[in-house]
């Protein structure tokens, strides 16, 4: 407890040295050619990779606006939700931030976050592919624009494909495809199929669920009028049932021990050769590096049942202005900067599939093809103010689930019945 009040009051010390710094308040400058407006930016994440792709960014915007001073402000993740509640409750929000819609949605929802809908420009709203404008979106209004998505796709191992007789230029496209070539690669060589991340924190396992169940049925699992899953509804017993027993023999395939690796575990695996197999995040050419160029690595799109287009859920990270912001204006002018083409290009280098139709028409190669097709088909993620508790609850019945303590059937009615005191 001594130490989350420290933790409180380090964290109340910055907001009001930002506050003091001029950042909230009009903050205007006397220069030569009249008043200097300086915006506050905050991208939440890593400064030392963030800092380089924007610094001139922002050089440019002032060079071509000299009357506003950008100041980019840090914030890592493991901070950022404490620290945007502290910052929220006192007014000292940046003009311009990016962070997660879950977060952003909660501030909206307490009249802190501006309404985009009409101020973005139909150009930019033209050129947003459908599903992440739509992932921008709490009630129907327009609060977060999308700067940086990514579906899951299927990343497999070339070399494995070729030692187990399987074909790289023919990745499975079904579920029965990827259970069988799993197994064909655990008998043939000395990998696992396919890495399974079973941790239930995060949301990880909850987000595999989504998108696999939004391919069985052919849509968006999530309901946005009702703000429910639709795999909490009886009539979808089937779907449901039929993505929970898929996951359960993904484990058969899968590297030992599945509940001890979360996501960011399981791309160590298929790095080093362990597996064959991984569904992931566009972040995982990260990790992988030249062997993606060197095509020992590639990617295709999420499989899905037979006779069903392949469909992944996007998750999405984007910019928001808050309601105190003293130059909404000139952080509109910001915003709509940072994503024209080529810097949201410039953007995407820090882990992203395209936002931008005319963004995807600039990039070549196999990884960009499958990227720009997850999202021409793909739906956005299920987001509202209880994501987190709901969450929560799915990884951790579907932990049950693939450890095998209970049965498909015994988790859905688990996920039902205690996604339904949430929604109350």
């Amino acid at each position: 407890m001594k130490s989350w009040r420290s933790l409180v009051a380090v964290l109340g010390a910055a907001a009001l040295t930002l506050s003091a710094c001029g950042g909230r308040v009009a903050d205007n400058e006397s220069s030569g050619s009249g008043e200097q407006v300086t915006l506050t930016l905050m991208r939440t994440g890593t400064p030392e990779i963030l800092r380089p792709i924007f610094e001139p960014m922002i050089a440019e915007f002032e060079e071509a606006n000299p009357g506003i001073k950008v100041d980019m402000q840090d914030l890592g993740w493991n901070d950022a939700t404490a620290s945007m509640g502290v910052m929220a409750s006192s007014g000292t929000l940046p003009d311009l931030m990016y962070h997660l819609p879950g977060d952003v949605f909660d501030l909206a929802s307490k009249g802190l976050v501006t309404d985009l809908t009409d101020k973005l420009s139909p150009e930019l709203k033209d050129d947003i592919f459908p599903a992440l404008l739509q992932a921008g979106q709490y009630e129907g209004k327009q609060y977060l624009v999308p700067s940086s998505v990514s579906p899951l796709f299927l990343w497999y191992n070339t070399e494995l494909f070729e030692k187990a007789g399987l074909d790289p230029d023919n990745p499975p496209k079904t579920w029965d495809e990827l259970l069988a070539a799993g197994r064909q690669i655990a008998e043939k060589t000395d990998a696992s199929g396919i890495a399974l991340f079973s941790k239930s924190a995060g949301g990880e396992t909850s987000g595999l669920y989504e998108s696999l169940f939004a391919g069985a049925i052919g849509g968006s699992a999530w309901d946005s009028k009702s703000q429910r899953y639709l795999y909490d509804d009886l009539k979808y017993d089937a779907k449901a049932l039929q993505t929970l027993e898929f996951m359960r023999e993904l484990v058969d395939i899968a590297q030992p021990n599945v509940v001890e690796y979360s996501r960011f575990d399981t791309r160590t695996l298929f790095r080093d050769g362990h597996v064959g197999m991984a569904v992931d995040l566009i972040h995982m050419q990260n990790q992988i590096g030249d062997g993606l160029k060197d095509g020992i690595f590639r990617v295709a799109e999420l499989p899905a049942p037979a006779g069903q287009t392949s469909i992944s859920t996007i998750s999405a990270g984007g910019w928001f202005i808050p309601t105190n912001s003293a130059h909404p204006e000139e952080a509109m002018k910001l915003l709509e900067f940072f994503m024209e083409t080529d810097n949201q290009i410039k953007h995407t280098a820090y882990g992203s599939a395209p936002i931008l139709k005319s963004e995807a028409a600039t990039y070549e190669g196999e990884l960009w093809e499958v990227a720009t097709a997850a999202l021409e088909h793909g739906v956005a993620e299920g987001i509202s103010l209880q994501t987190g508790a709901l969450w929560t609850v799915n990884g951790e019945e579907l932990q049950q689930l693939l450890t095998a303590q209970k049965s498909p059937e015994e988790v859905l009615q688990a996920i039902r019945e205690r996604h339904q005191d949430i929604y109350k």
